[in-house]
């Protein structure tokens, strides 16, 4: 439809603006720009990847891409591969990307997608010589994928060794089997990072999902359409009700690999599907035209679905199923806030301290990752801008932003038991019988982790 489409390449010209905010003069990216000491190379790579990805539909300058590609590349070490460099302010957005050989599997394929593929010549020949001794099947997978797209002599060694790791039911082809988890122990009083070998329980199946799209991506390379179909229906049985999957990195492999399917299936999709639930008798038509479209229907509830196809090619029908249910008893709080103010008589033009403290206290010893707080100003009040720069000067404070009457910051990883304490300074600027407001704040990548506070009321004069 045209408001979608005018809303997606709003949403194109925007984001991709947004992102250059967290550039550095290098060319670099790193997750809170110039504050931040150097780009990370993983982040780096994954904006190479995406803007290139963006570049037939969007403005995307060709000088970002060409200096994102050579700071990734003068990061290369002597033998092909690339070690972790910088930042990332939660690691499972890294995915299963670990170790030496995943990083330089994913650095060359972002190399390769964004159209450098000379660049990744020699992170290839490092591959190469290391696939012998790669065992994992996500790693597997993604050095694979990698050496599809660079043509490599040992592609085809490659596919043999992941299609052995492969695991194949009911619901199709995949790769991984990790499943639940538990916790390792960790010695008394060291946090755990949120990193591949001690991720949340309920996170490790999405490596699964990510080591199927990489497989996946690597079979449609390879040109094998069978196996590649039974892999995307795999893949295509773990979305969640939205169309997404569990983390921001399986869902940007799983959606790739899909789409490349979708994209190598189209050309004989030709079906008639019909869908009788209760009352309701309605025929779809799905096409070359219109393959790419989702279209929805809403069934009574309590009646048996009858589905028909007739024709030829795949489609994909998914059931989502929505019901309430009673609320759950309000867990305990993993952040404390406190935001405090240090008058309450106040008159125009006057300035008042707004102390805020945030200590996290989580339920396992695990950092909190980026931290992003949310900090209300009171109504009638604007906050100062030169005491919220002097707040970059603490090692902690990576970055603030002003929306409104709120100032948003993010803050570095704070370990268990850690207090960040901080004051700016707020403006009267009219006279006004002031309310209470609530602050927040809350992990970034587990929101659920959060606290909130609601502040005094303040009057001006």
């Amino acid at each position: 439809k045209p408001e979608i489409q005018a809303k997606a390449e709003m949403l194109l010209v925007t984001g991709y603006q947004r992102e250059l905010t967290y550039r550095h003069n290098d060319g670099s990216f790193s997750a809170f720009g110039e504050s931040d000491e150097s780009g990370s190379l993983w982040l780096t790579a994954f904006v190479l990847k995406s803007f290139a990805q963006a570049k037939d539909l969007t403005f995307i300058d060709e000088a970002v891409l060409s200096e994102a590609a050579s700071w990734i590349t003068g990061r290369q070490k002597a033998d092909g591969s690339f070690e972790s460099v910088g930042f990332v302010c939660h690691s499972d957005m890294m995915g299963g990307v670990q170790g030496k050989d995943t990083l330089t599997a994913y650095v060359a394929v972002a190399l390769m997608e964004a159209g450098y593929a000379s660049e990744a010549a020699k992170a290839i020949d490092y591959l190469e010589g290391r696939l012998d001794s790669i065992e994992d099947p996500y790693s597997l997978a993604l050095v694979t994928y990698a050496l599809e797209l660079g043509d490599s002599d040992r592609a085809g060694d490659a596919m043999e060794a992941l299609m052995a790791k492969a695991i194949e039911d009911e619901n199709g082809l995949h790769w991984g089997g990790a499943g639940v988890k538990p916790f390792k122990e960790e010695p008394a009083g060291e946090a755990r990072d949120l990193g591949n070998e001690s991720m949340l329980p309920d996170m490790l199946p999405n490596l699964d999902i990510e080591a199927t799209g990489y497989g996946a991506l690597a079979l449609i390379e390879a040109g094998d359409r069978i196996n590649a179909a039974q892999a995307a229906k795999w893949l295509a049985g773990r979305r969640n009700s939205q169309g997404g999957f569990g983390t921001t990195q399986d869902t940007v492999v799983a959606l790739q690999a899909l789409i490349e399917y979708a994209g190598m299936g189209a050309k004989d999709a030709n079906l008639t599907v019909t869908v009788k639930a209760g009352a309701l008798n309605e025929t779809l038509k799905i096409t070359p035209q219109n393959f790419d479209v989702t279209q929805v229907l809403e069934v009574p509830a309590g009646v048996e679905v009858e589905l028909k196809a007739v024709g030829k090619g795949e489609a994909v029908v998914q059931g989502v199923r929505r019901y309430n249910l009673p609320a759950a008893e309000e867990a305990k709080s993993v952040f404390d806030i406190k935001v405090d103010y240090d008058t309450q008589e106040v008159q125009v033009n006057d300035r008042i301290d707004v102390d805020v403290s945030v200590t996290f206290d989580p339920p396992e010893p695990l950092k909190a990752g980026m931290t992003v707080l949310d900090v209300s100003v009171p109504t009638g009040f604007a906050a100062v801008e030169e005491t919220l720069e002097r707040l970059l000067a603490q090692p902690n404070i990576k970055r603030y932003e002003t929306a409104g009457r709120k100032v948003i910051l993010y803050i570095e990883d704070m370990e268990p038991g850690d207090t960040v304490s901080f004051s700016f300074e707020a403006v009267a600027l009219y006279p006004v019988r002031g309310k209470g407001a609530v602050s927040s704040v809350y992990a970034y990548y587990v929101p659920e982790w959060r606290g909130e506070t609601i502040s005094a009321a303040l009057d001006v004069k």
